[in-house]
């Protein structure tokens, strides 16, 4: 066990909204790096082993580990779907959580176009 797990939650929680704060810089994906977080979680919840305290605790880490599995499915297939059946195309606010324009031309070598383009 930890001697001080708050003080490991505060050094871990800073360090993830350091890494979300530098996903803001251009040409580094905050979205893998929010989606990986959340993968990361239910994949860790669900394939680390666990210590149980009898058999309710054992039946309950174990109905909690299913979900976990559920969810990463789930969520895998949401954002394929999203990926290739549903784009999103004209989101003002999906280009700003990737780079946020501190000057007028800071996000513009990404060529980031969420504009719909009609095949030709």
């Amino acid at each position: 066990m930890l001697k001080h797990p708050r003080r490991a939650l505060t050094k871990l929680i800073l360090i993830l909204v350091g890494f979300l704060i530098l996903g803001v810089l251009p040409w580094v994906d905050n979205y893998a790096h929010f989606f990986g977080f959340i993968f990361g979680f239910f994949a860790s919840y669900a394939l680390l082993p666990f210590i149980s305290f009898g058999e309710y605790d054992r039946r309950r880490k174990i109905i909690l580990i299913w979900i976990c599995f559920v969810l990463i499915l789930g969520l895998f297939g949401l954002l394929l779907a999203l990926f290739y059946n549903i784009p999103v195309y004209e989101c003002e606010i999906c280009k700003l959580f990737n780079c946020i324009p501190f000057t007028r031309d800071f996000c513009a070598s990404q060529n980031i176009n969420f504009k719909r383009e009609e095949p030709v």
